[in-house]
């Protein structure tokens, strides 16, 4: 894991280190998703195999929130894969 020091300009922007950069393979245009929690920026790159990898994440937690609202309870044994665990909720 790299470590580097960076600062904000007048305008708002923020530089992210050459060694930060390389670490990360971040190229000129990468976009990011920026986030705010509790005053900690962070920041997401976006990727088209992580973006679909969220959107099916999206989707199985809305099933999810659908089926809880129907009453619908799972029992789930701890020691199950995620896979497992995955095909049992969305049956």
């Amino acid at each position: 894991m790299e470590v580097a020091m960076t600062r904000i300009s007048q305008n708002g922007q923020i530089v992210i280190p050459s060694e930060i950069r390389k670490d990360a393979g971040i190229k000129p245009s990468t976009k990011f998703i920026v986030f705010n929690e509790g005053g900690n920026i962070m920041l997401k790159q976006v990727k088209k195999e992580a973006l679909r990898e969220d959107m099916v994440l999206i989707d199985k937690i809305k099933r999810s929130e659908e089926q809880i609202k129907k009453g619908r309870v799972v029992k789930i044994d701890t020691k199950m894969s995620d896979e497992d665990i995955d095909d049992l909720l969305m049956a």
